[in-house]
Formats: C-alpha cells, sequence, structure tokens
C-alpha cells in the first residue's frame, strides 16, 4: 500500500499535537506500507526542504508554489486566513501530481488540505480530525471572529462529508462531529504512542506540578486559578507555554496578572515555550501533571505524562480523558467544577508513595495496551484497506468549483468596497491611520 499524507505540520516543525501524532504515527504505520510520502504545508508554513525522516520522504510545500495559487484565489482577498490556507492546499495538490503514484491520500481537517481532493476525487481520501479552523473558533470566546471563520466553518460543513473515510482519535470529537454533519461516517481509533520512560520515583522528582500547553483560554488557566484559590496546602505549579491573546487585544498572561495576582506568577510560575526535549525532561521531573482545558479534541500532553510515569489531572473537557480512569491510572474531573479540580490537586499533593506508584505504572500500563502500535496499527490498515476496496469517484458540482478551485480570473476588492457607504469607509480609514501612526496597527 502506498500513502500520501498532507499534512499542516511535521517534524521538524514542532507546531503541536499534529506534529507529535504523526510522527509516532508514521514511523510505527512504515513497516506495514510500500511507500510513504508527507507533504507538509499551510498558509503559514512553506519551505524548499527536501528531506528523508525514518526512512520517510518528506517535502515541505515550495514557496514559489504557494505564491503561484495565492494569486489564484483574489475571489478571497477580504478573507487573508482563509485565502492563505486554500491556496496552499491546491499548491501541494499540484506539488503531489494529484497523487499520482500512490493508492490514498490522508489529510487533516486543520488547515484544509483535504479540499483539491474531495473537489477532484480520484483518489480516496481520509481526513483525520485533529481539531480545526471552525471547530476552535467556537472556544475562542472573547475573541473576535471575522469572516474568514465563517467560511472556515461552511467549508467544513461542506466539504469534511465529502471525503471518504472521517477518523478522531477522541470520541467526544467523534460525537461532535456525527451530531454536527448529521451522519454516521466519523468512526474513532486511538492514536499510537509509544514512546514510554521509565519513571522517577517520587522521592527523586522535583515538588512541582507542571501544565505544558500554550497560555490560551481553552486551555483552562483561568478555571487553574479559580482551584488554586480553593486549596489550603498550595503546590507549586510550571505553566510552559507561548502566551496568546485573551480577548480585546489583552494577552492571558495580563488577564491572568490582573485578576488573580494573589496566584499568578506567585504559586502558579508562567515559563515561555521550550523545545520539546526540555518539555519531554520536565515532565519527567515534575510530581504530577495537569490538563485543565475546558476543552481540548484530545491533549498529547496528557500522553506525555502518562508516558513518563507522571500521574496527571485531566479536565472531562479534553479528549484524552476518556482514557483516564480516576484514581486509577489519573485523576478525572468535571471541567467546569474548580471545586473538584482544586480536590484532584489537594489529592495529589498529599498523595503516599504507594498509591502514587500504583498510579503511575497503570498509566503506563495504559500507553503500552491501548495506544501500541500492534494494537492500533492493524486497525488502520484495515480501514486503508476498505476505504480504498469501496472508493467510487464522483462527479464535479459546478457551484462547489467555482467556491473552492483555483481560478485566473481576476477579482478586485475595489468591487466589493465600493458597495460600502463612503461615511463607514472613511471613518474605518481614518481609524487605521490613527492606530498606524500610534503604532498599534
Amino acid at each position: 500500500m502506498k500513502i500520501l499524507f498532507i499534512l499542516p505540520e511535521y517534524y521538524p516543525h514542532s507546531g503541536g499535537g499534529i506534529s507529535t501524532y504523526y510522527e509516532q504515527y508514521i514511523e510505527a504505520l512504515q513497516p506495514h506500507c510500500d511507500k510513504i510520502k508527507v507533504i507538509v504545508g499551510s498558509g503559514y508554513t512553506q519551505a524548499n526542504d527536501i528531506f528523508e525522516h525514518t526512512g520517510v520522504s518528506v517535502e515541505y510545500l515550495k514557496p514559489a508554489l504557494y505564491q503561484k495559487y495565492l494569486h489564484k484565489f483574489t475571489l478571497y482577498d477580504l478573507l487573508p486566513d482563509f485565502k492563505r490556507d486554500i491556496a496552499a492546499a491546491w499548491a501541494m495538490w499540484e506539488q503531489a501530481k494529484q497523487g499520482d503514484g500512490f493508492d490514498l491520500i490522508e489529510c487533516t481537517d486543520f488547515s484544509l488540505g483535504f479540499i483539491p481532493w474531495v473537489i477532484d476525487p480520484t483518489k480516496p481520501v481520509i481526513t483525520r480530525l485533529h481539531g480545526c479552523a471552525g471547530q476552535i473558533s467556537l472556544h475562542e470566546h472573547g475573541v473576535a471572529a471575522d469572516l474568514s471563520t465563517s467560511f472556515f466553518q461552511q467549508t467544513e460543513l461542506l466539504l469534511l462529508p465529502k471525503c471518504d473515510q472521517l477518523i478522531s482519535h477522541s470520541e467526544a470529537n467523534r460525537q461532535f462531529w456525527n451530531n454536527t454533519l448529521n451522519l454516521n461516517k466519523v468512526i474513532k481509533v486511538n492514536p499510537v504512542y509509544s514512546a514510554v520512560y521509565d519513571p522517577l520515583p517520587l522521592s527523586q522528582r522535583e515538588n512541582f506540578g507542571a501544565v505544558t500547553a500554550r497560555l490560551q483560554r481553552w486551555k483552562g488557566p483561568v478555571e487553574l486559578c479559580k482551584a488554586y484559590r480553593l486549596v489550603k496546602d498550595k503546590p507549586f505549579i510550571k505553566w510552559i507555554g507561548r502566551d496568546t491573546v485573551y480577548e480585546n487585544g489583552i494577552t492571558t498572561g495580563d488577564y491572568l496578572r490582573q485578576n488573580f495576582s494573589d496566584i499568578w506568577e506567585k504559586g502558579i510560575i508562567s515559563h515561555s515555550s521550550m523545545p520539546h526535549a526540555q518539555i519531554l525532561q520536565l515532565q519527567q521531573k515534575a510530581k504530577f501533571g495537569v490538563v485543565p482545558s475546558t476543552w481540548d479534541m484530545f491533549n498529547f500532553t496528557c500522553l506525555e505524562f502518562m508516558a513518563a510515569g507522571t500521574p496527571v489531572i485531566c479536565s472531562d473537557g479534553a479528549g484524552v480523558s476518556g482514557l483516564i480512569q480516576h484514581n486509577i491510572n489519573g485523576f478525572k474531573y468535571a471541567g467546569n467544577d474548580p471545586q473538584a479540580l482544586a480536590d484532584c490537586l489537594k489529592n495529589l499533593n498529599s498523595i503516599s508513595e504507594n498509591d502514587y506508584n500504583r498510579i503511575a505504572g497503570a498509566a503506563l500500563e495504559t500507553i503500552k495496551t491501548e495506544l501500541s502500535p500492534d494494537k492500533v496499527i492493524p486497525v488502520n490498515m484495515e480501514l486503508y484497506q476498505s476505504t480504498i476496496s469501496n472508493f467510487k469517484p464522483v462527479s464535479s458540482n459546478a457551484h462547489i468549483n467555482a467556491l473552492y478551485k483555483p481560478s485566473d480570473q481576476d477579482h478586485h476588492i475595489s468591487s466589493i468596497l465600493n458597495k460600502q457607504p463612503l461615511k463607514k469607509l472613511t471613518k474605518y480609514y481614518a481609524g487605521r491611520l490613527l492606530s498606524k501612526l500610534l503604532g498599534k496597527a
């Protein structure tokens, strides 16, 4: 079997869970396939890099090719985020020679890489649902949405059902998409995770808890601070990850400093992003990990803690919580209940060495059994084979083509601006000019 992966991130670009997932998955899948190739790119990721990684051919989206397709979507000049991703998707489609020489294409929902493959369906396509832009925007409360967000959501609703198979590794996410798309096409398959470590005994660990995530609203920093206030003997916690916008231009770090000045940077200390190797070392040294997300499609940092033998407290808002059995292989709590999180922090901070080792050992056993390549890869191979066997090309759709296919027709943004009231445009121009002069835009 020959498989082409179209991904928004991959080694050495470690942008998040997608990189973590595919680096381990593809390495485990490789012995079962005749050929695997990865093309990496998005509206924000292009390079001229071509190399082999663990025996797999990897190409990054060529910048010149991306620019070529960017000019073919002037229709979306008003939607720059959407325009960049759809242009990148079609550029990767050309770079891949429309999948020539491959039996199946695998894409992700994030960054819209699946679009060309369902518009011109000459090859079966599987899309793995890792958390897409439209879905994420539902949880970015306080961050202003724009028209690009609406187009991402519209596109996902319209085109994801046209994929030959949809897969998620979170049961909650599977249910979300089956309900949202009103079909029973999404199936759940656990991720492969095989990077396990010999855990440090409790006596050799440092006395702190750790969160390894972006400092982002739905990653749960506010909920963690609320819970922290309820704990009498407070554990020291490190939050490792880059800061992001909270609302109205205020960063999450600024919001926490203003509203939890007794806690943030005192009991809970923030640190900027670290290289992944340093993160893994920190997770192995920590006394415990915390995943306080109010929502998360999955959250691979939880697996990293478990694989290090580090007991983890996990919100049921994160998809990975489906692997957690409370007080057996970790601690799970209702994501909207600060008191429940506080109770978990209290219990884990005062845990006995026997209970600590018991939970750490059970977490490692979960990784070794439920997420082992020997268990997960055959399930994926069977899905690939059935998808290839059942594939039937469908005819193109003129309306969809007009929306999503590249075009040499030049669209002028002035045709839209000319329809706006002059008063509105003048007010906007004056405000934008003032912001520019003040260095704000």
